[in-house]
């Protein structure tokens, strides 16, 4: 009678894969943590740009001035809004796009001024908001006095982005 080989795994080489995955695993978890909170920032900062871009265009097409409003804090927001003074705390009338923390889970909005966007598209030009990740990394949002922003970096590695 002839020994034939088995097809497949034996229950120590299926348990020693799975070992190995996991030390692997374990491994990797820390670093895919620091890429999460990196690109939840790097998206919160981006979609304030595009905010105020958007707003910019949309003063002129208005021709009326459009503002910027923001509240810091644990559950910050920010609001285009066409009053000035109108909070973004709760959805109101003289909304016309708003953004709140739950939005952008994990990033904080450490300060921020109101922006002021004229019909013509320009604006006070200087900082306007400072946002920081869970793990320390800090993002800026600038606009110049034609009122075009740019996300810069304050703290922490970021290879696309321009120093502040």
């Amino acid at each position: 009678m002839k020994h034939r080989p088995t097809a497949g795994l034996t229950l120590l080489e299926l348990a020693i894969v799975m070992a190995v995955m996991a030390v692997l695993a374990a491994l990797a978890l820390p670093s895919l943590g620091a890429q999460l909170a990196h690109k939840r920032l790097q998206s919160a900062a981006q979609a304030l740009a595009d905010d105020i871009t958007n707003a910019r265009f949309e003063a002129a097409g208005r021709g009326q001035a459009l503002q910027l409003e923001f509240e810091a804090g644990a559950a910050w927001c920010w609001a285009v809004t066409a009053t000035p003074g109108c909070a973004c705390g709760q959805a109101q009338a003289c909304q016309l796009q708003r953004v709140r923390s739950v939005d952008h889970a994990q990033v904080r909005l450490l300060q921020a001024r109101a922006l002021r966007l004229d019909p013509a598209g320009t604006a006070p030009g200087g900082e306007v908001a400072l946002l920081e990740s869970a793990r320390g990394e800090r993002l800026r949002v600038e606009v110049s006095p034609l009122g075009r922003p740019r996300v810069c970096a304050v703290a922490g590695v970021w290879p696309a982005l321009p120093a502040c």
